[in-house]
């Protein structure tokens, strides 16, 4: 797919996890997960890759299956500030605006770990369960890479602790954040695993429609960071995006779209692979307006 291939080139490979780095940039794969069941791929769509903050999306459905009321420890707004901002989660009293800034999704591991013994078991087991069985790891290399840099992180932890909204040590969150975000899967799985998002005939179990219409709108408007507003615009599908290279996209009623990709565009997000949902939702007509 040329259009996301090309786009890569003016993208920069992450330098935030030291492991990441040398992933090669002209890495490549895309897969489509339909509700009728067929699965397209192209490219590398059988490499495992990092899927850093895609994991923030089935940690928070995870923890909804658990305790559907958790959208009150977590606010729902969009954010044009950085996804690891310490000057905004000070300004709003220590709340998170949204599940999918790093701030949010550290009190949904958070709370996720109290209520099972182990959030990334718990990410792991429903990636896992809802793309069929498919193969779902932790890279422990990259997990430990992550520590190591993970200054940003452990402040966002002690405001959250300082303001009283965690629950368990920040130690033991951090670990288990970390390797929450270093949890590997191809396209394929991550396309099969959100498949729920677009089919309400097939909800992980204790999830509610209305949840599932909940987590897409706030994919739509923050799954993208600050760039949400842009990707609406352009794609008009909810969609998610990790450090790692990976998008994810959804289409209620017809399926779910992941590209990996690896070099990122300046608001974090993977160049190729918005550029390739973007050219995919023009030839399909996916779109949510």
């Amino acid at each position: 797919m040329t259009v996301g291939a090309g786009a890569a080139e003016h993208g920069r490979v992450t330098a935030q996890i030291p492991a990441l780095a040398q992933v090669p940039a002209s890495c490549f794969g895309i897969a489509v997960a339909t509700v009728e069941g067929q699965i397209v791929h192209a490219g590398d769509s059988t490499t495992e890759f990092s899927i850093q903050s895609l994991s923030k999306l089935f940690a928070l459905t995870a923890l909804l299956q658990q305790d559907p009321s958790a959208w009150s420890h977590v606010g729902w707004h969009p954010t044009n500030a950085h996804f690891n901002s310490v000057a905004e989660l000070e300004r709003s009293g220590g709340r998170p605006a949204n599940p999918f800034v790093n701030a949010g999704a550290l009190v949904v591991t958070d709370r996720l770990l109290e209520r099972t013994g182990d959030a990334v078991a718990a990410t792991v087991d429903l990636i896992r369960r809802e793309s069929g069985g498919r193969r779902v790891s932790v890279d422990e290399d990259v997990a430990v890479s992550e520590m190591i840099a993970d200054h940003r992180n452990s402040a966002l932890a002690h405001v959250l602790a300082e303001h009283g909204r965690l629950s368990c040590g920040i130690e033991r969150l951090l670990a288990q954040y970390c390797h929450q975000c270093a949890i590997t899967a191809d396209v394929q799985t991550v396309a099969r695993a959100a498949l729920f998002l677009a089919d309400r005939r097939r909800l992980p179990s204790g999830l509610a429609p209305a949840t599932v219409r909940r987590i897409n709108a706030v994919l739509l408007t923050s799954g993208m960071y600050g760039a949400a507003g842009d990707i609406a615009y352009r794609v008009g599908l909810p969609a998610k995006s990790g450090i790692g290279g990976g998008v994810l996209a959804v289409m209620p009623g017809r399926g779910t779209v992941c590209v990996w990709s690896p070099p990122l565009d300046a608001d974090g997000n993977s160049a190729g692979g918005v550029a390739a949902i973007e050219r995919f939702a023009e030839l399909t007509e996916w779109s949510v307006f």
